[in-house]
């Protein structure tokens, strides 16, 4: 998924807490968390903005501070977000524990499930803003332009060489991970959202489906 993605380097947070460059989620209870929208609208806030408090998350996500402050300490629990150190109650700042997360394969049919429910709620989210941004995007300044649109290749390759090819996109894309400090971001950056989807142009149907 998000990601919003980097170490965080230089973030003001928990002494001795650095934040690690990614989370593996590899159980049904954490990616069922982050099917939750008004949990996903408040991971892509503190990432955007760096840290937030409940009463400034409720202004970006619709949700009370109340309600903000129980999710928030719902995604703490998990390992997704920590204190950012200072203020109490809904007034005490949240930071991103994780600059990105992955889901791991797994053979459990919970995990599986709940991998495949976060995906298609992914997958709408991502659908809804390309979709959104097309309408203006002839209103935005001639150099967001030219860095923006729909890129698409068909690559004839074999699974092994694709998963290498996946691996060489997150790193490139590794290189701004950093950023997720507000403090390392360059005068003039806009939080672009880079959105890549690998998926085969005829799947073979097997006469399964999905659950």
């Amino acid at each position: 998924m998000p990601q919003h993605t980097g170490t965080g380097s230089g973030a003001q947070g928990q002494p001795g807490r650095p934040r690690r460059a990614r989370k593996r989620l590899a159980d049904a209870p954490s990616l069922q968390a982050l099917t939750h929208p008004t949990r996903l609208a408040l991971i892509e806030a503190i990432g955007l903005a760096g840290t937030l408090t409940a009463t400034q998350a409720s202004t970006h996500v619709g949700e009370s501070p109340t309600a903000c402050a129980y999710h928030l300490r719902t995604l703490a629990r998990l390992g997704f977000v920590e204190e950012a150190g200072g203020g109490h109650g809904p007034e005490r700042p949240w930071r991103l524990a994780h600059a990105s997360h992955t889901v791991a394969d797994s053979d459990e049919a919970a995990v599986q499930a709940a991998g495949q429910a976060l995906t298609a709620a992914l997958t709408e989210r991502f659908v809804g803003r390309i979709r959104a941004f097309q309408l203006v995007r002839r209103r935005q300044s001639p150099d967001v332009q030219a860095a923006t649109g729909v890129l698409q290749s068909i690559v004839f390759a074999t699974p092994a060489e694709l998963a290498a090819l996946r691996a060489e996109l997150l790193e490139v894309m590794g290189r701004f991970a950093g950023r997720i400090d507000p403090d390392q971001r360059p005068a003039g950056s806009l939080p672009f959202e880079i959105v890549t989807f690998l998926h085969l142009m005829t799947a073979p149907d097997t006469g399964e489906r999905d659950a």
